[in-house]
């Protein structure tokens, strides 16, 4: 059976993940005294610069290297500095970080900064293209560090429990790209990839020439670089995506706990199907524990860095228009901009509703599917995806319709705030507020929806209040991607802190080292 056949390798991916720790004296090693400065310092800025969770390290890396570029001009001296950061930053252990790795990074380094430097010399090298590039050496580092296998394995396991399920022509143009969106909707689902992930993986996919360390044809990657990046960001921005990713995400749940059960249990318990629902209800339940507890802890966060970010600079506009226009403060609108936005995202997230036992009974009928392909199918069965033919007409209306209702959604929001005797500048204030504590509020609340499998059922009132609540959402996700650029926070620590305090915590490491050497001498 294909599907236990894509268990197996799993299996296999998980063992093949286990290494033997090596040893001290083959390792990369830093003071624990500045270790530990660092460490701290990495946990403040991870409160300015809020990010999900699995892409912390990728992004840590990236703010490394785009910080090495400037100090360092071989790739072993980058290499050297990326590894000895991770490690004093505490993305892992000390002293289990392989010397070897420095060679190994290097080499990677090799390919993209080699790509960036032909291009440099062509002055063919633009701020988006180095970008590019210097992401995608990250993700490239990040993923030899901490090689994903069993995640890889797991999307294989959705593609191919899918993949035959999808009907129609849903690309529009050939079967290679028809599997190949239905991967990346896969991809996307299960792992949650920002975009520099998803071109990293796409370049590895479709481009392996870049992932040839031993002998790169650097100059002929230069040559080719524009045409590959244009080529996979209409991969990424193919119209068919849009249609199967809201579709893929209920799917999401099942392989996720499956994957679970497989790494707790072992492969096993699947010759014992009772033995597996009960694993598969207890896995369940804890999911549902630990997710309710992360959504609490992950809006804390999410509110410290709107506060920190955002409210303070907010807060500091309107207080001296106030003092300017009025000479006082306005102390109504004042008060609602500073309550109500941790207020709003409070409720936001308490009002989730966690999932029910029948959606349980879902996932395990669904996980029988995965493992027996003779069950009956409930949940993966046939899906017609059909490519729309465009209607320039209703198109129209429906956009005339879309700009209506974000005058509306708008309009009665200013209307509250005029009745509330806001100003021009304080009204400003909460919009912003507003539209990004509603869009974070929503990707809170799908960290729970997304351990739904059951469809959701139809609902007036519920479609009235998302329509009204639409065009906050779009505002907000457009000024959370746009304002995280001008983050003024992120500058400070980024060129006023950061960059002195690495150089002060490698001198303050070398200094420790030399006296150690000094020490060691007179015994």
């Amino acid at each position: 059976m294909i599907v236990l056949e894509r268990i197996q390798r799993f299996l296999e991916a998980r063992e093949g993940k286990e290494q033997v720790k090596p040893s001290q004296d083959q390792t990369i090693n830093v003071n624990e005294a500045v270790s530990a400065v660092a460490f701290y310092y990495e946990k403040i800025r991870t409160i300015i610069d809020y990010q999900d969770e699995h892409l912390i390290r990728q992004n840590a890396i990236r703010r490394i290297l785009g910080r090495r570029l400037i100090l360092a001009n071989t790739s072993d001296d980058i290499a050297t500095g990326v590894l000895k950061e991770l490690v004093r930053f505490r993305y892992f252990p000390n002293g289990t970080v392989p010397l070897k790795k420095i060679k190994e990074i290097s080499s990677i380094l090799d390919v993209y900064l080699g790509v960036l430097r032909e291009l440099s010399e062509t002055h063919a090298l633009t701020d988006s293209d180095q970008d590019w590039l210097i992401s995608m050496a990250a993700c490239a580092i990040d993923e030899h560090l901490m090689p994903m296998t069993e995640e890889h394995a797991l999307v294989d396991l959705m593609y191919d429990v899918l993949e035959p399920e999808i009907e129609g022509n849903i690309t529009g143009t050939d079967d290679v790209m028809r599997r190949l969106q239905i991967y990346i909707a896969c991809y996307r689902v299960l792992l949650r990839p920002d975009i520099d992930r998803l071109r990293a993986m796409l370049l590895a996919r479709c481009f392996p020439e870049w992932g040839n360390t031993e002998s790169p044809d650097v100059k002929r990657l230069a040559e080719e670089y524009k045409s590959t990046a244009k080529k996979i960001d209409y991969i990424i921005h193919h119209p068919s995506s849009k249609k199967l990713l809201p579709s893929f995400r209920r799917y999401r749940i099942p392989f996720v706990v499956f994957f679970t059960v497989i790494r707790h249990a072992g492969a096993d318990i699947l010759k014992d199907p009772e033995a597996l629902e009960k694993e598969v209800v207890k896995t369940c339940e804890q999911f549902y524990a630990v997710q309710r507890k992360r959504l609490n802890s992950r809006t804390v966060r999410a509110f410290i860095y709107i506060f920190l970010t955002k409210m303070v600079l907010g807060l500091s506009v309107e207080l001296p228009y106030d003092l300017i226009t009025v000479h006082h403060v306005n102390t109504l609108p004042l008060l609602v901009n500073i309550l109500f936005p941790p207020v709003l995202l409070a409720f936001m997230t308490m009002t989730v509703k966690m999932p029910t036992k029948e959606n349980t009974k879902m996932i395990v009928q669904s996980i029988k599917e995965i493992a027996y392909p003779d069950t009956p199918k409930e949940v993966f069965v046939s899906q017609t995806y059909r490519v729309k033919r465009k209607r320039p007409v209703a198109t129209f209306v429906f956009s005339v319709l879309y700009a209506v209702l974000f005058a509306v959604s708008f309009g009665f929001v200013g209307w509250l705030l005029h009745r509330l005797d806001f100003n021009l500048v304080s009204a400003a204030v909460f919009f912003v507020f507003f539209c990004l504590i509603t869009f974070f509020g929503i990707n809170l609340r799908r960290s729970i929806k997304d351990l739904i499998i059951i469809k959701p059922k139809g609902n007036f009132f519920m479609i009235l209040i998302e329509s009204f609540f639409l065009p906050i959402v779009q505002v907000g996700r457009w000024l959370s991607f746009n304002i995280s650029r001008v983050n003024i926070f992120i500058f400070i620590f980024d060129v006023l802190i950061e960059l002195p305090l690495q150089a002060l915590l490698e001198i303050t490491e070398e200094w420790f080292a030399f006296l150690k050497e000094k020490k060691d001498e007179m015994e």
